[in-house]
């Protein structure tokens, strides 16, 4: 982050544990002062250098790459180092920590990193027993979100292609389905080939 745009996001307060490891060599302990999607404050009897590495793991946030900014009396402040994606996550994750009201309900749909995958489409089978045709928007271990030509009704039970699971939601293009506990359950066979 260069200077020009020093305080181009917002800084947030927050006082979490964090985990320093300096130069992929020196872990030191510390906690959050504040943070916004391009840098943060720590305090932390770090010694460092401006331009050292720093990766740091704070509590109930993503592990942050970074270089050191700036040193200070008691802390140390880190200017990050993500793509696009991992800082609009990070964001998320942000506006979740500081506006609690607004996140409550949404943590059990937040249980996993979402991929997406814009090309796949798959075929679900539905209870009456016909097929639906669905193009994936985004998968993750729990579940999938499907562009679909219709939408059935919440609470139906589904097959996404092999995975079994319940529609939980419709969405301006299709609908979510979670997929069930039972899955974990299941016993995989493994076959020598």
């Amino acid at each position: 982050m260069t200077s020009s745009d020093a305080r181009r996001y917002k800084r947030v307060s927050l006082n979490l544990p964090a985990r320093i490891v300096i130069n992929v060599v020196d872990e030191y302990e510390g906690r959050l002062i504040n943070i916004s999607p391009g840098d943060m404050a720590l305090i932390t009897e770090a010694k460092t250098v401006i331009g050292d590495a720093a990766v740091i793991h704070i509590k109930d946030l993503d592990i942050i790459e970074g270089t050191v900014a700036r040193n200070f009396p008691d802390g140390i402040a880190i200017s990050f180092i993500l793509s696009k994606r991992r800082r609009a996550l990070l964001t998320e994750q942000l506006m979740l920590l500081t506006n609690p009201d607004f996140a409550e309900g949404l943590a059990d749909r937040r249980t996993a990193p979402r991929h997406r995958d814009p090309n796949s489409r798959m075929v679900c089978r539905l209870p009456d027993g016909s097929s639906l045709f669905v193009k994936i928007i985004n998968t993750s271990v729990d579940g999938v979100s499907v562009d679909a030509p219709r939408r059935p009704p919440v609470g139906d039970s589904i097959f996404v292609g092999r995975q079994r699971g319940v529609i939980v939601r419709h969405t301006p293009r299709g609908f979510v389905v979670v997929y069930d506990a039972m899955r974990d359950t299941q016993k995989t066979v493994l076959r020598v080939v």
